[in-house]
Protein backbone atom coordinates (compact mmCIF):
# COMPACT_ATOMS: atom_id res chain seq x y z
CA UNK A 1 0.00 0.00 0.00
CA UNK A 2 1.24 3.27 -0.94
CA UNK A 3 1.88 5.63 1.97
CA UNK A 4 1.89 8.91 2.09
CA UNK A 5 2.92 11.95 4.84
CA UNK A 6 1.32 15.21 4.79
CA UNK A 7 3.16 17.78 7.36
CA UNK A 8 1.12 20.53 8.45
CA UNK A 9 -1.71 18.02 8.66
CA UNK A 10 -4.00 19.86 10.62
CA UNK A 11 -3.97 23.27 8.87
CA UNK A 12 -6.70 24.68 6.34
CA UNK A 13 -5.22 22.57 3.30
CA UNK A 14 -3.41 19.61 5.35
CA UNK A 15 -7.35 18.79 6.60
CA UNK A 16 -8.68 19.10 3.60
CA UNK A 17 -6.22 17.10 1.25
CA UNK A 18 -5.98 14.19 4.44
CA UNK A 19 -10.11 14.32 3.29
CA UNK A 20 -9.14 13.49 -0.13
CA UNK A 21 -6.30 11.40 0.37
CA UNK A 22 -8.33 8.97 2.44
CA UNK A 23 -10.93 8.04 -0.43
CA UNK A 24 -7.75 6.94 -1.72
CA UNK A 25 -6.21 3.20 -1.09
CA UNK A 26 -3.41 4.39 1.13
CA UNK A 27 -1.89 4.64 4.41
CA UNK A 28 -1.68 8.43 5.87
CA UNK A 29 0.44 9.96 7.63
CA UNK A 30 -0.08 13.14 9.49
CA UNK A 31 2.58 15.27 11.57
CA UNK A 32 1.28 18.92 13.26
CA UNK A 33 2.82 20.71 15.90
CA UNK A 34 2.32 19.06 19.64
CA UNK A 35 -0.84 20.11 21.91
CA UNK A 36 -2.56 21.84 18.52
CA UNK A 37 -7.05 21.97 18.89
CA UNK A 38 -7.78 19.54 16.08
CA UNK A 39 -10.86 21.08 14.84
CA UNK A 40 -10.63 20.59 11.52
CA UNK A 41 -9.62 17.09 11.87
CA UNK A 42 -12.37 16.27 14.35
CA UNK A 43 -14.00 13.62 12.36
CA UNK A 44 -11.03 11.21 12.34
CA UNK A 45 -10.55 11.63 16.41
CA UNK A 46 -14.11 10.79 17.78
CA UNK A 47 -14.50 14.43 17.92
CA UNK A 48 -12.30 15.22 20.54
CA UNK A 49 -10.22 18.49 20.19
CA UNK A 50 -7.79 18.30 22.81
CA UNK A 51 -5.20 15.79 23.75
CA UNK A 52 -3.24 15.23 27.05
CA UNK A 53 0.00 13.26 27.20
CA UNK A 54 -1.92 10.64 28.65
CA UNK A 55 -3.87 10.25 25.51
CA UNK A 56 -1.42 9.77 23.86
CA UNK A 57 0.19 6.62 22.15
CA UNK A 58 3.76 5.53 21.56
CA UNK A 59 4.95 5.75 18.26
CA UNK A 60 8.40 4.60 17.28
CA UNK A 61 9.59 4.84 20.76
CA UNK A 62 7.75 8.26 21.16
CA UNK A 63 4.95 9.18 22.74
CA UNK A 64 3.62 11.79 19.89
CA UNK A 65 0.66 9.25 18.45
CA UNK A 66 -3.01 11.07 18.51
CA UNK A 67 -5.87 8.10 18.90
CA UNK A 68 -7.78 8.31 15.68
CA UNK A 69 -10.63 6.41 14.45
CA UNK A 70 -9.29 5.61 11.06
CA UNK A 71 -6.34 2.45 11.20
CA UNK A 72 -5.12 3.66 8.04
CA UNK A 73 -4.54 7.09 9.26
CA UNK A 74 -1.65 7.74 11.69
CA UNK A 75 -1.53 11.38 13.16
CA UNK A 76 1.11 12.53 14.88
CA UNK A 77 2.89 15.69 16.47
CA UNK A 78 6.13 17.09 15.87
CA UNK A 79 7.63 20.28 15.51
CA UNK A 80 9.44 20.35 11.51
CA UNK A 81 11.99 22.52 13.72
CA UNK A 82 12.98 19.51 15.83
CA UNK A 83 14.98 17.66 13.28
CA UNK A 84 15.88 14.84 15.35
CA UNK A 85 12.52 13.70 16.11
CA UNK A 86 11.02 14.68 12.39
CA UNK A 87 14.00 12.21 10.85
CA UNK A 88 13.15 9.78 13.00
CA UNK A 89 9.56 9.91 11.80
CA UNK A 90 10.68 10.07 8.45
CA UNK A 91 12.90 7.02 8.30
CA UNK A 92 10.47 5.17 9.80
CA UNK A 93 7.27 6.32 7.44
CA UNK A 94 9.30 6.10 4.18
CA UNK A 95 6.50 8.13 2.66
CA UNK A 96 6.15 7.22 -1.06
CA UNK A 97 4.80 11.06 -1.54
CA UNK A 98 5.14 13.93 1.05
CA UNK A 99 2.99 16.55 1.05
CA UNK A 100 5.04 19.66 3.08
CA UNK A 101 2.15 22.07 3.92
CA UNK A 102 3.46 22.96 7.41
CA UNK A 103 4.30 26.16 7.72
CA UNK A 104 3.71 29.94 9.29
CA UNK A 105 1.73 31.28 7.10
CA UNK A 106 0.56 34.05 8.08
CA UNK A 107 1.96 37.89 7.26
CA UNK A 108 1.15 39.89 9.73
CA UNK A 109 2.73 37.75 12.43
CA UNK A 110 5.80 37.30 10.07
CA UNK A 111 6.47 41.00 10.85
CA UNK A 112 5.63 40.06 14.30
CA UNK A 113 7.83 36.85 14.71
CA UNK A 114 10.02 37.08 11.70
CA UNK A 115 12.74 34.91 13.10
CA UNK A 116 10.13 32.09 14.13
CA UNK A 117 8.62 32.61 10.97
CA UNK A 118 12.08 32.26 9.31
CA UNK A 119 12.93 28.89 11.23
CA UNK A 120 9.78 27.27 10.57
CA UNK A 121 10.06 27.66 7.30
CA UNK A 122 13.01 27.36 6.09
CA UNK A 123 14.86 25.42 8.43
CA UNK A 124 11.92 23.36 8.56
CA UNK A 125 12.18 22.86 5.16
CA UNK A 126 15.69 22.03 5.30
CA UNK A 127 14.96 19.35 8.00
CA UNK A 128 12.73 17.19 5.65
CA UNK A 129 15.00 17.62 2.42
CA UNK A 130 18.13 16.41 4.66
CA UNK A 131 16.14 13.30 6.04
CA UNK A 132 14.96 12.34 2.72
CA UNK A 133 18.84 12.98 1.29
CA UNK A 134 20.09 10.50 4.27
CA UNK A 135 18.32 7.98 3.57
CA UNK A 136 18.47 7.75 -0.02
CA UNK A 137 14.20 7.55 0.20
CA UNK A 138 12.29 7.79 -3.09
CA UNK A 139 10.10 10.43 -2.19
CA UNK A 140 8.33 12.25 -4.15
CA UNK A 141 7.65 16.07 -2.40
CA UNK A 142 5.27 18.61 -2.71
CA UNK A 143 5.53 21.83 -1.65
CA UNK A 144 3.40 24.44 -0.83
CA UNK A 145 4.49 27.97 -1.47
CA UNK A 146 2.56 30.96 -1.93
CA UNK A 147 1.63 33.92 -4.59
CA UNK A 148 3.42 36.31 -1.62
CA UNK A 149 6.55 35.36 -3.16
CA UNK A 150 5.72 37.91 -6.08
CA UNK A 151 5.56 40.55 -3.73
CA UNK A 152 6.38 43.90 -5.86
CA UNK A 153 5.94 41.97 -9.36
CA UNK A 154 1.99 42.64 -9.25
CA UNK A 155 3.14 45.99 -10.77
CA UNK A 156 3.25 44.21 -13.95
CA UNK A 157 -0.58 44.46 -13.93
CA UNK A 158 -1.45 41.30 -15.81
CA UNK A 159 -2.15 37.58 -14.02
CA UNK A 160 1.69 36.80 -12.95
CA UNK A 161 3.46 33.81 -14.03
CA UNK A 162 5.47 31.22 -12.74
CA UNK A 163 8.80 32.84 -14.54
CA UNK A 164 8.00 36.92 -13.01
CA UNK A 165 10.64 37.85 -10.51
CA UNK A 166 9.95 37.27 -7.12
CA UNK A 167 10.51 40.46 -5.20
CA UNK A 168 8.60 39.66 -1.77
CA UNK A 169 7.81 42.33 0.66
CA UNK A 170 7.27 40.24 3.94
CA UNK A 171 9.27 37.53 5.99
CA UNK A 172 6.95 35.31 5.25
CA UNK A 173 7.15 36.08 1.55
CA UNK A 174 10.76 35.60 1.94
CA UNK A 175 10.97 32.75 3.71
CA UNK A 176 8.84 31.08 0.60
CA UNK A 177 11.23 32.03 -2.16
CA UNK A 178 13.83 30.21 0.22
CA UNK A 179 11.97 27.16 0.17
CA UNK A 180 11.44 27.12 -3.52
CA UNK A 181 15.27 27.60 -3.78
CA UNK A 182 15.77 24.81 -1.42
CA UNK A 183 13.72 22.56 -2.99
CA UNK A 184 15.36 23.31 -7.13
CA UNK A 185 18.95 22.93 -5.13
CA UNK A 186 17.82 19.70 -3.81
CA UNK A 187 16.57 18.27 -6.52
CA UNK A 188 19.44 19.53 -9.10
CA UNK A 189 22.21 18.31 -6.31
CA UNK A 190 20.63 15.39 -4.91
CA UNK A 191 17.82 14.07 -7.45
CA UNK A 192 14.88 14.48 -4.65
CA UNK A 193 11.96 14.79 -7.06
CA UNK A 194 10.11 17.98 -5.74
CA UNK A 195 7.41 19.95 -7.07
CA UNK A 196 6.17 23.64 -5.99
CA UNK A 197 2.97 24.66 -5.50
CA UNK A 198 2.56 28.47 -5.51
CA UNK A 199 -0.83 28.86 -4.01
CA UNK A 200 -2.75 32.39 -4.34
CA UNK A 201 -5.82 32.84 -2.09
CA UNK A 202 -7.22 29.03 -1.39
CA UNK A 203 -10.64 29.46 0.75
CA UNK A 204 -13.32 27.51 1.32
CA UNK A 205 -15.31 25.37 4.58
CA UNK A 206 -13.29 25.63 7.70
CA UNK A 207 -10.92 28.16 6.48
CA UNK A 208 -10.06 31.34 9.16
CA UNK A 209 -8.06 34.11 9.05
CA UNK A 210 -8.70 35.35 5.30
CA UNK A 211 -11.14 37.87 4.55
CA UNK A 212 -13.83 36.00 3.17
CA UNK A 213 -13.72 33.64 5.98
CA UNK A 214 -13.74 36.54 8.91
CA UNK A 215 -16.47 38.08 6.78
CA UNK A 216 -18.83 35.02 6.89
CA UNK A 217 -18.09 33.88 10.34
CA UNK A 218 -19.27 37.46 11.50
CA UNK A 219 -22.34 37.84 9.57
CA UNK A 220 -23.19 34.24 10.52
CA UNK A 221 -23.33 34.90 14.09
CA UNK A 222 -24.88 38.30 13.60
CA UNK A 223 -27.80 36.02 11.83
CA UNK A 224 -27.77 33.95 14.65
CA UNK A 225 -28.29 36.89 17.29
CA UNK A 226 -24.98 35.70 18.80
CA UNK A 227 -23.05 39.04 17.76
CA UNK A 228 -24.00 42.73 17.20
CA UNK A 229 -24.97 43.88 13.82
CA UNK A 230 -21.65 45.38 12.86
CA UNK A 231 -18.49 44.10 11.07
CA UNK A 232 -15.03 45.81 10.94
CA UNK A 233 -12.97 45.53 8.22
CA UNK A 234 -9.62 46.09 6.37
CA UNK A 235 -8.92 47.66 3.31
CA UNK A 236 -11.74 46.83 1.06
CA UNK A 237 -9.95 48.30 -2.21
CA UNK A 238 -7.53 45.17 -3.21
CA UNK A 239 -8.60 42.42 -6.05
CA UNK A 240 -7.20 39.01 -5.62
CA UNK A 241 -7.48 35.58 -7.05
CA UNK A 242 -9.51 33.14 -4.67
CA UNK A 243 -9.67 29.27 -5.73
CA UNK A 244 -12.08 26.48 -4.02
CA UNK A 245 -10.42 24.10 -1.45
CA UNK A 246 -12.07 21.57 -3.37
CA UNK A 247 -10.18 22.54 -6.82
CA UNK A 248 -7.40 22.93 -5.26
CA UNK A 249 -7.18 19.56 -3.66
CA UNK A 250 -7.37 18.34 -7.53
CA UNK A 251 -4.14 19.85 -8.44
CA UNK A 252 -2.50 19.23 -4.77
CA UNK A 253 -2.75 15.62 -6.63
CA UNK A 254 -1.78 16.01 -10.19
CA UNK A 255 0.95 17.60 -9.40
CA UNK A 256 2.11 14.72 -7.10
CA UNK A 257 1.23 12.54 -9.68
CA UNK A 258 2.31 14.22 -12.92
CA UNK A 259 4.22 17.36 -11.62
CA UNK A 260 7.69 18.00 -12.86
CA UNK A 261 10.35 17.78 -10.48
CA UNK A 262 11.90 21.11 -10.34
CA UNK A 263 9.62 22.88 -11.47
CA UNK A 264 6.66 25.62 -9.88
CA UNK A 265 3.10 25.68 -10.93
CA UNK A 266 0.17 28.69 -9.82
CA UNK A 267 -2.52 27.28 -8.37
CA UNK A 268 -4.99 30.00 -9.14
CA UNK A 269 -8.27 30.54 -11.01
CA UNK A 270 -6.73 33.39 -13.78
CA UNK A 271 -9.70 35.93 -12.31
CA UNK A 272 -9.56 38.72 -10.04
CA UNK A 273 -12.24 39.47 -7.45
CA UNK A 274 -12.62 43.20 -5.10
CA UNK A 275 -12.81 42.21 -1.61
CA UNK A 276 -15.01 44.95 -1.54
CA UNK A 277 -17.37 42.45 -3.71
CA UNK A 278 -16.70 39.69 -1.47
CA UNK A 279 -17.95 41.98 1.19
CA UNK A 280 -21.18 42.98 -0.38
CA UNK A 281 -21.79 39.00 -1.73
CA UNK A 282 -21.61 37.78 1.75
CA UNK A 283 -23.65 40.53 3.84
CA UNK A 284 -26.49 39.67 0.97
CA UNK A 285 -26.67 36.43 2.49
CA UNK A 286 -28.30 37.89 5.34
CA UNK A 287 -31.91 39.65 6.37
CA UNK A 288 -29.94 41.71 9.13
CA UNK A 289 -29.11 45.35 7.91
CA UNK A 290 -25.45 45.03 9.02
CA UNK A 291 -23.06 47.77 10.13
CA UNK A 292 -19.61 48.02 8.05
CA UNK A 293 -16.78 50.16 9.70
CA UNK A 294 -13.97 50.05 7.48
CA UNK A 295 -10.23 50.78 7.53
CA UNK A 296 -10.20 49.53 11.20
CA UNK A 297 -6.62 49.35 11.85
CA UNK A 298 -6.04 46.08 13.50
CA UNK A 299 -7.02 44.87 10.31
CA UNK A 300 -5.00 47.08 7.86
CA UNK A 301 -1.41 45.28 6.57
CA UNK A 302 1.51 47.04 7.01
CA UNK A 303 1.73 46.63 3.00
CA UNK A 304 -1.18 45.27 0.83
CA UNK A 305 -0.80 44.92 -2.83
CA UNK A 306 -3.80 46.96 -4.98
CA UNK A 307 -4.05 43.45 -7.65
CA UNK A 308 -3.03 39.88 -7.11
CA UNK A 309 -4.30 37.84 -9.78
CA UNK A 310 -2.39 34.57 -11.48
CA UNK A 311 -1.92 33.07 -14.35
CA UNK A 312 -2.82 29.36 -14.43
CA UNK A 313 -2.05 28.33 -18.06
CA UNK A 314 1.06 26.57 -17.21
CA UNK A 315 -0.87 23.89 -14.85
CA UNK A 316 -3.59 23.79 -17.26
CA UNK A 317 -0.88 22.59 -19.92
CA UNK A 318 1.29 20.26 -17.76
CA UNK A 319 -0.89 18.62 -15.54
CA UNK A 320 -4.56 19.18 -16.98
CA UNK A 321 -5.71 20.98 -14.16
CA UNK A 322 -9.09 23.64 -14.55
CA UNK A 323 -10.67 25.02 -11.62
CA UNK A 324 -14.42 24.80 -11.87
CA UNK A 325 -16.16 26.11 -8.91
CA UNK A 326 -17.43 30.03 -8.82
CA UNK A 327 -16.62 32.12 -6.12
CA UNK A 328 -20.24 32.82 -5.17
CA UNK A 329 -20.77 28.96 -4.37
CA UNK A 330 -17.68 28.47 -2.52
CA UNK A 331 -19.07 31.67 -0.41
CA UNK A 332 -22.54 29.94 -0.30
CA UNK A 333 -21.29 26.70 1.07
CA UNK A 334 -18.51 28.86 3.49
CA UNK A 335 -21.53 30.34 5.44
CA UNK A 336 -23.83 27.58 5.48
CA UNK A 337 -21.22 25.51 7.18
CA UNK A 338 -20.24 28.27 9.24
CA UNK A 339 -23.99 28.56 10.36
CA UNK A 340 -24.34 25.24 11.49
CA UNK A 341 -21.02 25.49 13.26
CA UNK A 342 -22.54 28.22 15.51
CA UNK A 343 -25.95 26.92 15.91
CA UNK A 344 -23.96 23.96 17.44
CA UNK A 345 -22.73 26.11 20.23
CA UNK A 346 -25.80 28.03 21.22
Amino acid sequence: MEKILITGVNGFIGSHLTDFCMTKNIALYGIDRPNQEYRDLSHYTNNKLNFIDDDKLEFHGELIKIPTANKRFTLLECDIKNATLLEKIIRKVEPDILFHFAAQPYILRSWEEPIETIKTNIIGTINIFESIKKFKLKTRVVTACTSAEYGTSVQLNRPLKEDDPLLAIHPYGISKIATELLARQYYINFGIEIINLRFFNQTGIRRTNDAPSDFIRKVAKIELGQSEPIIQVGNLNPYRDFTDIKDSKEAIWLAALKGKPGETYNVCSNKKIQIRRLLDIILSFSKEKIQVIKNTPQKVRKTDEDIVIGDNTKIKEDLGWVPITPIETTLKEMYKYWLKYFEKRT
